[in-house]
């Protein structure tokens, strides 16, 4: 396909770099020269000197001819104004970065459909979805999202004390906006309807918005309510972290080295502790009683004091230290360091732009962990039969409908839900459905022909 990558900045030649990798013809535009030179040594993509933001330019090249734009520039002006204008000009979908928190409605980090941009995204707020993953996978054996992160799937194994136990598997109990889809015995995933009580050592399979399921895995869990984190960094990541994380009731300690900054924070975050200190000083952190910590997140704007706060953090016995990295490449090093996971920006951008490459079918799937089992995401078709539900779908023997979304917002996975053209769901089934979840897809356009 071809993929116009406007800015060859950080992101935009990585992004270009990986799509061209990847098969695709990419064309990548800036104003600066030695920008694209040093772009052309390291990716096979053609190149175009001149401002993202003059029609004139966007001709050149070709954007009418683009199956994706993706608007990357250092100014979130910029790229409002650039993505727009490769929309008008004819570019087939177009994905633009805008930072600036206040310019979403909603918490999650991507809109759509603004000024004729299918999808903006937030790169702080995409991260800080990602670190949510990871600590939401301290206490569930799976966590995925879809949707561009508006979904969020999580198998939440039950344990002793866990509410669910003794239930009945079709009338489970559970937080408001969260659905039980599947329940996982015996290696089988099986539909509650099909289990007559919860056992100890069953995994519920959970879906809803992520904030949603976040909360439900904690109340789930089946041990005390509330665990004490460490965020080092009052940036736009370490304030939405903070705001999140309290939100589901956990108690949170913010760290911050700016002293005007933790006063704003302060104000932001009542139910949270913030904190003036050096994050990566041993002193701080055991004054701030980090060593109790159930988990951590690191998330200045620079790697070296992340990597070096997490080292200390893990020092001094936290049990699961997350970083962020600015820099793409080193997720390994940090895993061979002892620190459970990471996140940064460009790659979390890059899964955005992956998913909005055109297409229907199966956009991409993920193996839920220690199971035979996938989760599909799939797009459905630009027409559909007129009434066409969730139920009309053909899915093969054994899968089961897990998400539904529509225009970046989670939906109640119900069978009589009718569908529309564009909306995303979520299957689960044995990795060798990918071919039947494909048809199946195909057979729901065929009957709207």
């Amino acid at each position: 396909m071809r993929v116009l990558v406007l800015g060859a900045g950080d992101v935009g030649t990585f992004i270009a770099r990986e799509l061209s990798a990847g098969g695709h013809d990419v064309v990548l535009v800036d104003r600066d020269a030695a920008a694209l030179t040093g772009a052309e040594e390291i990716a096979d993509v053609l190149t175009l000197v001149g401002s993202v933001t003059q029609r004139s330019v966007l001709r050149t090249a070709e954007a009418e001819r683009a199956n994706l734009a993706v608007v990357v520039t250092g100014s979130d002006e910029t790229n409002l104004v650039a993505g727009g204008l490769a929309a008008e000009l004819g570019a087939r979908r177009v994905v633009a970065r805008v930072d600036d928190p206040g310019f979403y409605e909603r918490e999650g980090g991507v809109e759509r459909g603004a000024l004729g941009v299918q999808s903006i995204v937030c790169a702080s707020r995409l991260v800080c979805d990602e670190l949510l993953r990871s600590v939401s996978r301290i206490e569930a054996s799976h966590v995925g999202h879809f949707a561009g992160n508006a979904v969020q799937v999580a198998l939440q194994p039950v344990r002793d004390g866990c509410p669910l136990l003794g239930q009945p598997g079709a009338r489970l109990r559970l937080p408001r906006g969260v659905h039980a889809v599947g329940v996982l015995r015996d290696r089988i995933l099986r539909r509650p309807t099909e289990i007559d009580i919860v056992e100890g050592d069953d995994a519920i399979l959970l879906s809803g918005a992520t904030g949603d399921v976040l909360r439900a895995t904690l109340e789930l869990r089946g041990h005390r309510s509330t665990r004490r984190a460490v965020v080092v960094g009052g940036g736009d990541v370490g304030l939405q972290l903070g705001r999140r994380l309290a939100r589901v009731g956990e108690s949170v300690s913010l760290i911050e080295s700016d002293r005007k900054r933790c006063e704003f924070l302060a104000n932001e975050l009542p139910e949270v502790r913030v904190v003036y200190g050096d994050g990566t000083s041993l002193a701080t952190l055991r004054d701030e009683g980090a060593d109790t910590a159930d988990f951590s997140l690191s998330v200045t704007r620079a790697d070296e004091v992340n990597l070096m706060s997490a080292l200390v953090l893990r020092e001094l016995g936290v049990p699961d230290v997350f970083t962020l990295v600015h820099r793409p490449g080193y997720a390994g090093v940090y895993g061979h360091l002892g620190i459970r996971a990471t996140a940064g920006a460009h790659d979390a951008i890059l899964r955005v732009v992956q998913r909005m490459l055109p297409g229907t079918g199966v956009l991409g799937s993920e193996p839920i962990s220690d199971t035979s089992y996938e989760l599909f995401e799939l797009l459905l078709p630009g027409t559909l039969a007129d009434g066409a539900t969730l139920g009309d779908l053909p899915l093969p023997a054994e899968a089961l409908l897990v998400a539904h979304a529509r225009a970046g917002t989670a939906m109640p996975p119900d069978p009589t839900s009718r569908l529309e053209r564009r909306d995303l769901l979520v299957v689960a089934a044995r990795s060798r459905a990918r071919r039947d979840l494909e048809r199946a897809v195909r057979d729901l356009r065929g009957r709207s022909a």
